[in-house]
């Protein structure tokens, strides 16, 4: 029952509707019922004043026929048969119009054709008379007709018709006239009941009504506030008017999820409609700031996976270069500075390899890249000096984005123009530095081709690293072999001369004999 009640509470509106609304029907279908009751009662009262009338109209014609009569007999004056002519016209239709009444009101017509009859022969009769006043001699018939009175008969027919039909059609109206009042009274009280209930179910309704236009206005407010404060705020000024709520509101989802589906397919370029410098700090919490930052961030991942392939395909390319070319320094110095030139866009490239001379270590240019040319110019660099030496002795990666005028210029069939950036990267490995790799172009290069060059260097230096040392071997060989050379070439110098010697003191032990044989045979 409560769960009725609370029903009908929330439906108030609809439920006094409703109530009006039968109220008004009821109200209207008495008032159509009033309607043909008062037309039917206006029309009896009219049927009745008719059949009144006309009854009233016969009678006096009879008397218009007699006066008609009397007077022309007496004056003998033309003009005063018309009374009876007009009188002898009409009343046929008289008698018509009360016999069609009465036959439509179900009366008995019995003793209006006892009167017909006689009215009939009154009319006979004062037509004869009138003819007896034109004849000589006449008079006296006309004076006899005239003392037999028909008159009298005629009217005790006639007094006995219309009594009753008098008193008929009075009851007629008079009952018409009480259910025309009640009608009249019926109305009165229906629109006293429309007002009684109406104006209290209407003052409810439009209270209601009133209410709830509150309320959804209030709804719809919040839905504003909401759609700005949750969804993208325009920073234009709060709107009251009701579609547009809607409309910005459903505008928003639809903008949201065709973002969002823009996003899904990788298309990050995708921008809200909208959204600038001032309306981005009123949305930093919303779903479309949500939404830009995720974009920007799926962004930032899929420039980051790409440098990160970059890097590494390139990476992958420069380790085969460095396998085909790692015994020769002089060839991976050439075809690493073409390689990473071209891959980083870097319009002109050179490659420092360490080198020693008299004990004194320095820089020496051995490769070089210019617009896919070589360029073998001596350039010998002692550390520390210039931009590359100290590159190389802080062990540190340089970028100069305002190149000194006259460190170099690239050339090319327009003409000369120097550089923008410089990047001059040490190439270490094992905290060994092998030498430096300079590379100049128009653009700045980002931190992930930097980071590739610093990668690129460190396989470089481990490749010139295997290099050198493979040299530095060769040479220990080399120098080994040729010691071993000089101490064969000794030993055999050695063995010559103790072959010598040996002969030498055989020659002396002959000699020695010789001389003392020589001897003996002089003493003896």
């Amino acid at each position: 029952m409560s769960q009725f009640f609370s029903s009908i509470r929330g439906n108030a509106v609809y439920a006094f509707i409703l109530l009006l609304s039968f109220i008004i029907v009821l109200t209207a279908v008495f008032a159509f019922r009033n309607q043909v009751v008062m037309k039917q009662t206006n029309s009896r009262i009219a049927e009745a004043d008719v059949v009144l009338r006309n009854a009233k109209e016969l009678w006096n014609g009879i008397n218009l026929m007699d006066l008609g009569v009397r007077g022309y007999a007496l004056t003998h004056k033309e003009g005063l048969k018309d009374p009876f002519k007009q009188a002898a016209k009409v009343n046929s239709t008289y008698i018509d119009s009360i016999r069609t009444v009465m036959q439509r009101q179900g009366l008995a017509t019995d003793k209006l054709d006892k009167y017909v009859v006689l009215n009939n022969d009154y009319i006979s009769l004062c037509r004869q008379m009138i003819a007896l006043v034109d004849v000589d001699g006449g008079m006296v018939k006309f004076t006899s007709l005239l003392e037999e009175d028909r008159g009298l008969a005629l009217w005790k027919a006639y007094s006995a018709f219309t009594t009753e039909l008098f008193e008929y059609e009075n009851n007629v109206k008079s009952v018409a006239r009480a259910r025309y009042q009640s009608a009249v009274n019926g109305n009165t009280w229906i629109v006293l009941v429309l007002i009684l209930v109406g104006a209290p179910s209407l003052y409810i309704v439009f209270y209601r009504i009133r209410k709830e236009t509150r309320a959804t206005q209030g709804l719809l407010l919040g839905l504003e506030t909401n759609n700005r404060k949750y969804v993208f705020d325009p920073g234009t000024k709060l709107a009251e008017d009701h579609s547009l709520i809607m409309t910005s509101s459903i505008e928003n989802l639809k903008q949201a999820a065709s973002f969002i589906k823009k996003i899904t397919k990788g298309e990050f370029d995708a921008e809200w409609q909208g959204m600038n410098a001032e309306t981005t700090k009123l949305n930093k919490e919303s779903l479309s700031g949500t939404l830009i930052d995720m974009r920007d961030q799926m962004r930032r991942i899929k420039e980051e996976d790409q440098n990160r392939i970059w890097v590494t395909e390139g990476l992958a390319k420069f380790t085969e270069i460095i396998r085909n070319y790692q015994d020769d320094a002089a060839s991976l110095s050439e075809q690493s500075i073409r390689f990473i030139s071209k891959y980083m866009n870097a319009q002109q490239g050179a490659v420092f390899l360490l080198q020693e001379e008299d004990d004194r270590q320095f820089l020496l240019l051995t490769a070089c890249y210019a617009f896919d040319k070589k360029k073998f110019v001596e350039k010998r660099i002692e550390l520390g000096q210039g931009i590359v030496g100290q590159a190389f002795m802080e062990k540190t990666p340089t970028m100069l984005k305002a190149i000194p005028n006259g460190y170099t210029h690239i050339t090319s069939g327009l003409g000369e123009a120097t550089p923008s950036c410089l990047l001059v990267v040490p190439m270490q490995y094992n905290e060994q530095s092998e030498g430096v790799v300079e590379i100049a172009g128009f653009t700045e290069w980002a931190e992930h081709q930097r980071n590739f060059l610093f990668k690129a260097t460190e396989y470089m230096a481990a490749a010139l690293s295997s290099v050198r040392s493979t040299q530095k071997m060769k040479t220990l060989l080399t120098q080994m072999q040729e010691q071993t050379e000089q101490l064969h070439a000794q030993e055999e110098e050695m063995r010559q001369n103790m072959e010598e010697l040996a002969a030498t003191n055989e020659e002396m032990k002959r000699k020695e004999s010789e001389y003392s044989r020589n001897g003996a045979v002089a003493h003896g």
